[in-house]
Formats: structure tokens, C-alpha cells, sequence
């Protein structure tokens, strides 16, 4: 936003929640093709990087190479990459939340008192309904991840009564979650005998940089760099 002298000087950018609704569709539509097309090349990368590890192998076993030769190193270069921790989008199809049976019935909010809406604490992504509505928001570092605060609780959880405030538009996973049989949440549902808190989590690190380190550090590690010296 320029300054009123129309110099430039001063330019600062309005948080996205202040944005005029036309402008922020936008720019919430161009994220999203962005990460529909990292996935894609994260895909791709993944096999391109399986290939050549595969065929590496062959050529330092053999010498030579047959194209039958390469499926067996190549399965395996492919399960070694699945191990690794990578960034992903995540974004689920499951069709309309608001149909009729899509809501599982559950007394909420009499039960937050004694559950302390425990399941506000799991993490889920949303749905591309989620998404297109804008009630539900998603973590940025995290496509397409429910947003979550500091202390760990979904950030549509209100931190004095910790019910939900967009509960009419809450995401689909949400509607249809059931805690009855979840030994997480409850001891004993009907007698109302609340599990054991957990321990709060840590803050999900966010998708590319932590991640991409973390990955480098393992790749440091197999080749004997970055060890403690003995």
C-alpha cells in the first residue's frame, strides 16, 4: 500500500484477512495452484531420484546395464525415498459436508467441561469444500493443514470455553469425527470418565525449509559427516 503522497515511501502490506475478498481469492487461488504444482514435482523429483539411484547401483554391481535389470534396485531406491520426511500438500475430496448423515451426533459442548475438546488438538487437513468456503484456516506453512496455535489447540478453538467459532462451518473431517471409541479422548463415554491429558505437542515444523534440513542432515549422517567426534 503506497503512502498518500504516492511516492512509495513507507510501502507496507495489509495482512491477508484485511484484504478486499476479491483480492484475496486471488491470491489464495494462486497459492493454491503453487501447491498443487509442488506436489507435483515433488512426485516427479521422487522418481527421477529413484531411477538414478537404481541405475547407479546396477552399473557399480555389473558394469552393464539390461532394462529388466533395473526393477529390482530401482523397488528398492523406492522404498529407502518413502522413508524420508517430505513435504507434502495435502487436500482431501469428500464430497458434500453438509449432506444429509455426513454430522455424527455428540453432545459437545456439555462434554468440553470434562474432555476439554481434546480432539480441537488433532491435526487433519481440509477438504477442497473446507477451502473453497474460507471459514476453516489452513496453516501456510502447511498446505493444506488445519492452522493450529501456540498452545496446540485448533485456532477456531476458543481459549476460555473451547468451543468451536465456526462450528456451523466446521471442516468436514470435524463433522464427521466421532470420539465415542477414541481411547484418546475417553475412558468410558457413557460414564462420562474423561482419558488422561497428554503432554501438549510441539508446533509441526513447516513444510519446505525444517523439513529439507532435516533430510539434509540424514543424508550428512549416511555418508559419515556431521558425527560427534569419537
Amino acid at each position: 500500500m503506497s503512502s498518500p503522497n504516492g511516492d512509495g515511501a513507507n510501502r507496507s502490506s495489509a495482512p491477508i484477512e484485511l484484504m478486499m475478498p476479491e483480492v484475496r481469492a486471488e491470491i489464495e487461488r494462486g497459492l493454491r495452484f503453487a501447491h498443487v504444482m509442488m506436489s507435483v514435482g515433488q512426485d516427479q523429483g521422487n522418481e527421477a531420484v529413484a531411477y538414478v539411484q537404481a541405475l547407479a547401483d546396477v552399473l557399480v554391481q555389473k558394469g552393464l546395464i539390461r532394462e529388466e535389470e533395473l526393477e529390482e534396485p530401482l523397488e528398492r531406491a523406492r522404498q529407502e525415498i518413502s522413508k524420508l520426511m517430505m513435504p507434502r500438500v495435502r487436500l482431501a475430496e469428500m464430497g458434500d459436508k453438509y449432506a444429509e448423515g455426513q454430522a455424527v451426533e455428540i453432545d459437545c459442548l456439555n462434554r468440553l467441561p470434562l474432555c476439554h475438546a481434546r480432539c480441537c488438538t488433532f491435526r487433519f487437513f481440509l477438504t477442497k469444500q473446507d477451502l473453497d468456503e474460507g471459514a476453516a484456516c489452513w496453516d501456510y506453512g502447511n498446505p493444506y493443514w488445519i492452522k493450529q496455535g501456540g498452545d496446540g489447540y485448533c485456532i477456531h478453538s476458543d481459549p476460555a470455553s473451547r468451543a468451536c467459532t465456526i462450528h456451523a462451518q466446521r471442516p468436514h473431517v470435524c463433522r464427521q469425527y466421532d470420539c465415542r471409541n477414541d481411547k484418546r479422548i475417553w475412558v468410558d463415554f457413557e460414564q462420562r470418565i474423561p482419558a488422561p491429558l497428554p503432554e501438549p505437542s510441539a508446533n509441526v515444523p513447516v513444510a519446505m525449509a525444517e523439513v529439507a534440513m532435516r533430510n539434509a542432515m540424514r543424508v550428512a549422517e549416511a555418508h559419515g559427516e556431521g558425527r560427534s567426534p569419537g
